[in-house]
């Protein structure tokens, strides 16, 4: 199929949405998008939009009818709808990553099966399994919801045995994990992408800064020896082979102050610690993987500028002036805004984001 004749079906309106979207126009491909709201800004670069529950089964059927190749801005999309679509049509990511990444569970089994380093965990499905490993949990550890967490929701730290049954009955007893907390040294992503030749291609890993459990900057290159760089990039290849994967993966690692690593989480999407792509590499996330998943070849010839991205959180939107002259950016000699074009300010909501770059 010409590129020009092609329909790109993207469910998810929001930003990612929206770079995914423009990415698509500039190489002459249709993106159609379908979104939960109006206040979308994929809108700016779609060439149609579509609107609707993103649980609204029979909706997002009839979206896929219109396009040739579907994929998705985030996780939280029913599996059950997209195993109907994948039928008729091609989905990118595959939707067995998107089912292991919705749930956290599903996650560390992965991670056990194919022997990737994580931190120690526990599952609770029942309130019995509190009680069958009280004698196997060392403090520290995080109590998280096996899914729909992300920015930190559904996440609670407890330091006693008493603290973690409370804050699980807070929960009314969701199935969770428990995880061993880790004393952070860093926290690591690696963007890859795989394409339906088999080809990988992944970005030098970045360093990631969170303040309020959001991301708050994004360093790269990350600044690690080249002995843990490797490491962290062969695992990430063994990971996406794993998943049989095409389009871009993201995977979150923690490092402590013994250079252990740990996976942590995977995302299956392009992902806000890449945005620092759009300005310091010749090719950026969203360039490939839209090349991915409609058939193209990667490019992975590119230089690397250094870079800083920091997110524009809330308020952050009205203080871009102040934010672009703080000191800790006067080494970088070029700064881009981008706007998401929300129209409601909320605290903790992502409205853009600022690239500083070194030429």
């Amino acid at each position: 199929m010409k590129l020009n004749t092609l329909k790109l079906g993207i469910i998810g309106g929001g930003q990612l949405g929206m770079f995914l979207a423009k990415s698509a126009k500039n190489i002459n491909i249709e993106a159609h998008v379908y979104s939960n709201t109006k206040d979308a800004p994929a809108k700016k670069y779609a060439s149609k939009m579509y609107y609707g529950p993103f649980e609204d089964s029979k909706k997002l059927i009839n979206f896929s009818k219109k396009v040739d190749v579907i994929t998705y801005e985030f996780e939280n999309v029913s599996v059950e709808s997209l195993k109907k679509i994948n039928k008729t049509k091609n989905i990118f990511p595959p939707i067995n990553a998107l089912s292991i990444s919705q749930n956290r569970e599903f996650e560390k089994k992965f991670f056990i099966k194919n022997k990737i380093s994580h931190a120690k965990s526990f599952f609770l499905n029942k309130k019995k399994d509190l009680d069958n490993i009280k004698n196997r949990i060392r403090f520290p550890v995080i109590l998280k919801t096996s899914r729909f967490g992300y920015d930190g929701k559904g996440q609670f730290i407890a330091n006693s045995f008493y603290e973690l049954k409370k804050y699980w009955k807070d929960l009314n007893f969701v199935p969770c994990i428990i995880e061993k907390k880790i004393k952070l040294k860093k926290e690591l992503s690696v963007v890859c992408v795989r394409d339906q030749n088999k080809k990988i291609f992944c970005y030098p890993t970045f360093r990631n800064i969170h303040k309020n459990h959001i991301l708050f900057e994004t360093y790269s290159p990350s600044g690690i020896n080249n002995k843990l760089e490797k490491k962290l990039i062969n695992i990430s290849k063994k990971i996406i082979k794993k998943l049989n994967y095409i389009g871009v993966l993201t995977i979150e690692f923690f490092v402590d102050n013994n250079n252990r690593i740990y996976a942590n989480e995977l995302a299956p999407r392009v992902h806000n610690s890449g945005h620092i792509t759009l300005d310091n590499s010749d090719i950026n996330q969203f360039d490939q993987h839209i090349r991915a998943v409609c058939g193209l070849n990667l490019i992975d010839s590119i230089s690397l500028n250094k870079g800083v991205m920091r997110n524009l959180i809330g308020k952050d939107i009205k203080l871009i002036s102040k934010i672009s002259k703080e000191k800790r950016y006067k080494t970088y000699s070029k700064v881009k805004r981008y706007s998401y074009n929300k129209q409601e300010v909320k605290e903790g909501r992502k409205m853009g984001h600022l690239n500083f770059t070194k030429i």
